[in-house]
C-alpha cells in the first residue's frame, strides 16, 4: 500500500513539472544541448521562456533584439558609452561579464562566465534565443 501511494505521488509531481514546464516554453522544439547548458549554467533561475523572472523572459529578449546587428555593452557603468559589439557576441559578453540597466536599473545582471570557460555554451543558448519566433 505504501510503495503504490509512493509512486502516485511521484507520478503526480512528474505530471505538475511537466505541465508547469510546458507553460513557460517558447513554442518550438528546445534542442536538448540547449535545455542541458540552460540547466548546467542556471540561466533559469533568473529567466523564463515567456516568463519574466528576475531578468527578462528568453521571449522578451529575442523580440527586443530581432533585426538588430549590434549591442552595445555598457557593464555596470549604464552611463557609459559602452563597446558597440556584433549581437551574438554583444550579449555573450553582456552574460559572461554581467551588467546592469537593459531592462531596469536596479536588478543587474550577475556575472556568469568571467573567465569566458563557458562562451560555447552561452554563443549556442544566444542564437537559439534569438531565432525564437514572436509570441503569436
Amino acid at each position: 500500500m505504501v510503495k503504490s501511494g509512493i509512486t502516485a505521488v511521484l507520478a503526480s509531481m512528474m505530471v505538475f513539472s511537466a505541465t508547469v514546464y510546458a507553460e513557460d516554453t517558447p513554442g518550438i522544439a528546445i534542442p536538448p544541448a540547449i535545455q542541458s547548458a540552460v540547466k548546467a549554467l542556471g540561466c533559469d533561475a533568473c529567466h523564463g521562456w515567456e516568463r519574466t523572472k528576475f531578468g527578462p523572459s528568453w521571449q522578451n529578449v529575442a523580440d527586443r533584439y530581432r533585426n538588430q546587428a549590434t549591442y552595445t555593452y555598457k557593464g555596470f557603468n549604464i552611463n557609459s558609452a559602452g563597446e558597440k559589439l556584433p549581437l551574438v557576441a554583444g550579449l555573450v559578453t553582456k552574460i559572461s561579464k554581467g551588467g546592469k540597466g537593459e531592462w531596469n536599473e536596479y536588478i543587474p545582471m550577475a556575472p556568469n562566465d568571467p573567465s569566458g570557460i563557458h562562451a560555447k555554451e552561452i554563443t549556442s543558448i544566444v542564437n537559439f534565443i534569438l531565432s525564437v519566433p514572436p509570441k503569436k
